[in-house]
């Protein structure tokens, strides 16, 4: 990629736009909950690398969110109720 927002930074910023009016707390379990529903593991993946690298770039809710997800770690009950209720 040449210059520009990474497509997962710009994908994570998407979403925290959607969920920013819900307190803290419940905004990043909601973006919590919808990266592992439907991210692929290597978005999550880089997420976290992102984010384990201390990057400055990403938005605080999304640092919080990522909190929640470990690499390779999904409940497969989540992912048949619908995110953002």
């Amino acid at each position: 990629m040449t210059g520009g927002v990474p497509p997962v930074v710009r994908l994570g910023h998407d979403l925290v736009r959607n969920f920013e009016a819900l307190p803290p707390e419940k905004a990043a379990e909601e973006l919590a909950t919808h990266i592992k529903k439907f991210w692929e593991p290597r978005m999550r993946h880089e997420l976290l690398a992102r984010v384990r690298r201390g990057e400055t770039d990403l938005h605080p809710l999304l640092v919080r969110a990522a909190e929640d997800l470990v690499d390779g770690d999904i409940d497969r009950s989540e992912v048949r109720e619908p995110s953002g209720g």
